[in-house]
This record gives C-alpha cells, sequence and structure tokens, in this order.
C-alpha cells in the first residue's frame, strides 16, 4: 500500500515529529511525504527509505489566527496554491491513500483530491475548537476539509469528540496514540530520596503553560537547592515568549535555578533525570504526549486537568492532577511531591503499571491496521463492480 503523508511544515512542532517518528518505525507500507523545505522534522527520513518531496509553498505565519481578512485571504490563496503543487507532484498521483498529517495539511489535501477516488485520512492532533484553530482556521478546517475526508485518526477520545457533529456519517474514525518516542518503558521506578530536579518537556508556546510553571516553582522552590528545567524551543512566531519567560524567572528570582535546554532529541534521558515531571498547559490537551512519556518511564508527575490527560491520569493513583492556570494549585502539589519520598514512589509506581501506552513500533503497527481498511475496502468495491 503506498501512502502519501503530507505535512504543511516541515519543522519540528509535535505534529511533525509525531509523524517523523511513526515513518521511522519500518512502517509496513510505502512511505512517501510532501513537505514543503526548510526545518528538520524530516531529514532523516530519506534514508529510511521514504520517498521525500520538499517542494509545497510555505504557509503565512499566524494565517489561522488573525484578525486581518488581508491574512486570511494571503492564507487561503497558499492553501489553494499549496494544493496545486501537490496536485502535481508524481507521488499523489501514485498514492493509494493520502494522510493529512495536520488541520492545515487537511485543507491542502482536500483542494487536491477533487475529482479524486483516493481515500482521504486526516489526523486529529489538536482540538476543533475556535481556541485551539484559530476562529479562521477551525472555519477553513470544517468546511473545507472535514466535509471531504473519508476517514480521520484522533489522539485522544476527547479529541475525536469535539470534531463528531462535523463528520459526514460515513467517515471511519479511530482513536491511536500518537508515537512519542518510547523504544520500552520502566517497569521498575527509581525515585531519589529528595527531589532536586523538576522539569517540563515541551515546546515553548503560551498555552503550554511554562509562565504557570515558573510560578508555581518559585512559590515552592525559591532560594532552595532545586533547580528547574524547561526542555524545548519556540517556533513560528513564538520566539518572544522564551524571553518573556527568562525575564519572568528573574522577576520571580529564580534566575540562577532555572535552565532553558532548547530542543533535546534524547527525550528518556532527560525525563530519567527529573525527579518530577510538569504538565502546565492552559486550556485542555489534545493528547499530552509528555503525559505519556513520563509515564513511560515511571516518573512521578503532575499535569492540569482536562483533555487528554485526564483520559490516562488517575490522580493520587498514577499522577496528580490539577486546575489549569493555577499556579498556587501546581506550587502546593509540587511541595507535596517534595515532602514524600513515599508518595513519589508510589506515583512513579501507578505511572510503571498503567495500562496501554504503546511503543513506536506499536502505534505503527495500530496505524497500519487503520490504513489497511481503506486498501480492503477499495478491494471489495472493485469485486463488487466486476
Amino acid at each position: 500500500m503506498r501512502v502519501l503523508h503530507v505535512s504543511h511544515t516541515g519543522h519540528g512542532g509535535g505534529a511533525e515529529l509525531a509523524l517523523a517518528r511513526l515513518l521511522t518505525t519500518d512502517p509496513p507500507w510505502t512511505a512517501m511525504l510532501c513537505c514543503p523545505p526548510g526545518g528538520d522534522a524530516f531529514g532523516g527520513l530519506a534514508g529510511r527509505g521514504v520517498t521525500v518531496e520538499q517542494r509545497l509553498p510555505r504557509l503565512p505565519v499566524g494565517g489561522t489566527r488573525s484578525r486581518s481578512p488581508m491574512l486570511a485571504a494571503r492564507y487561503l490563496a497558499s492553501l489553494r496554491a499549496a494544493a496545486s503543487t501537490l496536485r502535481r507532484s508524481p507521488l499523489f498521483g501514485a498514492a493509494d491513500l493520502v494522510h493529512a498529517n495536520t488541520a492545515a495539511a487537511a485543507i491542502i489535501c482536500a483542494f487536491a483530491s477533487r475529482g479524486r477516488q483516493v481515500p482521504l485520512v486526516v489526523h486529529l492532533r489538536d482540538l476543533v475548537t475556535p481556541e485551539s484553530m484559530g476562529r479562521f482556521g477551525y472555519a477553513a478546517f470544517t468546511r473545507l476539509a472535514l466535509p471531504r475526508v473519508d476517514g480521520v485518526i484522533a489522539n485522544s477520545r476527547t479529541t475525536l469528540a469535539s470534531a463528531a457533529d462535523r463528520l459526514p456519517t460515513r467517515v471511519r474514525r479511530a482513536v491511536l496514540q500518537s508515537p512519542s518516542g518510547l523504544r520500552h518503558r520502566v517497569t521498575a521506578p527509581q525515585v531519589r530520596s529528595e527531589v532536586r530536579a523538576v522539569g517540563m518537556l515541551g515546546r515553548l508556546q503560551r498555552w503550554k503553560g511554562q509562565h504557570v510553571f515558573l510560578r508555581a516553582f518559585a512559590d515552592a522552590f525559591r532560594g532552595t537547592g532545586v533547580r528547574a528545567y524547561l526542555a524545548g524551543a519556540p517556533l513560528f512566531e513564538e520566539a518572544a515568549y522564551e524571553q518573556e519567560l527568562r525575564a519572568l524567572a528573574v522577576e520571580l528570582a529564580i534566575a540562577d535555578q532555572v535552565t532553558f535546554l532548547g530542543h533535546i532529541d534524547d527525550v528518556p534521558a532527560f525525563i530519567d533525570s527529573m525527579d518530577v515531571l510538569v504538565h502546565a498547559s492552559v486550556r485542555p490537551e489534545p493528547l499530552g504526549q509528555t503525559v505519556l512519556q513520563a509515564m513511560a518511564r515511571a516518573k512521578p508527575l503532575i499535569a492540569t486537568e482536562g483533555g487528554g490527560p485526564s483520559e490516562w491520569i488517575r490522580s493520587g493513583s498514577n499522577g496528580l492532577l490539577v486546575q489549569p492556570d493555577r499556579p498556587e494549585d501546581l506550587a502546593t502539589a509540587l511541595r507535596k511531591l517534595a515532602g514524600s519520598p513515599e508518595m513519589r514512589l508510589a506515583l512513579a509506581a501507578g505511572a510503571a503499571g498503567t495500562p496501554g501506552i504503546l511503543s513506536d513500533a506499536e502505534c505503527t503497527t495500530a496505524h497500519a491496521a487503520f490504513f489497511q481498511e481503506f486498501s480492503s475496502a477499495a478491494g471489495s468495491t472493485e469485486k463488487g463492480r466486476r
């Protein structure tokens, strides 16, 4: 089966890294990829047997959230131009199935697929709401892309539910975990007697809540020997947020306790070096890959309620849940864990025993089974015609 994966960017955001992980686990399909030039998310795929074509035009930054009609029109024109480029690609013509990796990619693929019978599968990686996608992005995705899709893969039940009333009844649906860089799980937790390192992993982006984390950390640990580690880098228009975070650390008098690591490649090693992991998104997270990564490494974890994390965490059993955008609640949870090695060990053991967390190879197997449903359906249709 020849599957064409389409990405609207080559930069390493969560969606792009998830796709790259999917395609580096020797998938049982012939993988092809179309994306714009630039970025480092897909740099190693050609060496893994994936045919990569980087010719799609780049989309304007901020187009989905802009209130400017001019920028929105420019963004829509760029989507149409990308669709035209995609339609002319020989990879597009050779595909048995097209997989759009993001909402923007889905709009591109929907435009390009007009008049073609090749199935289109869209990955829902963000909540399908105006708040999550921006008003223009939400309108464009729900009106232009979703009516034309044949299948959707959602990264959580919450994500799928957010799109349910917009999906035609004929659309095949699956909730599949996204690859998170997991090769094997830790089954025997190692918990130090005291908390020395508290970490947060993820793209530096305001809604991810790194500012909430810093305020909570300052409340709980200012002037102590505990250090905070922020792993992740800003992308696109978010560079100013990193400077804001650095200034906030100075304002809170914790600058000498905070380390900004930037992008890291070895996620398991970072998690293993932490005593407590924090997820601090200020609005519901579609999946929360860092939650799965921390649980797979059997680490004590604090996360905000809502969305994907609440589907995985049983508060007090395999992690702690706190209200979003409440640094005082997060600080209380941090102090509680710091003061109780017994609680940290119990949560780590609960995380290690959490069922259902898949390795990257298992994620690929699940995706392959869903993709194959469309090949089987096409085969049945063809037999019926005969």
